[in-house]
């Protein structure tokens, strides 16, 4: 009996997807290499004023710092591990009716885990929502932990919807952060 579990288990295991980072096409993409948005200040200046403008209203998040990485939110790269189609069904199942949207879809194992971390995005509380406790470590093999869309952002959709505001689409998702930038030039694209 117990040969039959384990081989079904292995079974699983070998046909289950492999997992995928994801990070959303820049409408105004320049090049092949995906920079964080500090980088943008010396390779595009006027992409970094453009990129910048959307944290007008919430400056604080430019500044925090994130301990794993002893770097700022702008000098990072951010990832998701959902599945795009998955964050689009949840803005319907809102009620919103979403645009065509372009991902990258990476490879895990081309990011050092060095120079990678996950932000949990647990605590929303300023004080301690940056605390080494919100982060763990960067395991590609442990991506499947990070790939589910929790329930309280398919809240925030609803409620964004009900207010006719526009959501931030990753409020309450796992981040993938990666210092530095990466070249996207043979990175498949996933259009939902």
């Amino acid at each position: 009996m117990e040969r039959v579990s384990d081989s079904r288990k292995e079974t699983e295991e070998a046909t289950k997807a492999p997992a995928f980072l994801y990070h959303m096409v820049p409408e105004d993409m320049r090049g092949d290499s995906l920079h964080p948005l500090n980088s943008l200040k010396d390779v595009h200046p006027d992409l970094y004023v453009a990129k910048s403008a959307k944290y007008e209203d919430r400056l604080h998040i430019m500044e925090q710092f994130l301990p794993t990485l002893e770097a700022a939110w702008n000098d990072v790269l951010h990832f998701t591990a959902i599945d795009p189609k998955e964050l689009k069904a949840a803005l319907v199942e809102a009620g919103m009716e979403p645009k065509e949207m372009r991902f990258y879809q990476v490879d895990p194992s081309l990011l050092d885990p060095k120079s990678t971390t996950v932000y949990l995005y647990q605590d929303k509380s300023s004080e301690s929502k940056m605390s080494p406790e919100s982060f763990r470590e960067y395991d590609p093999e442990k991506l499947d932990e990070h790939a589910v869309l929790p329930v309280e952002t398919k809240e925030y959709y609803k409620e964004m919807f009900a207010k006719g505001e526009r959501p931030l689409m990753f409020v309450g998702v796992p981040h993938i952060l990666h210092k530095g930038s990466i070249d996207v030039s043979n990175l498949p694209v996933i259009t939902v």
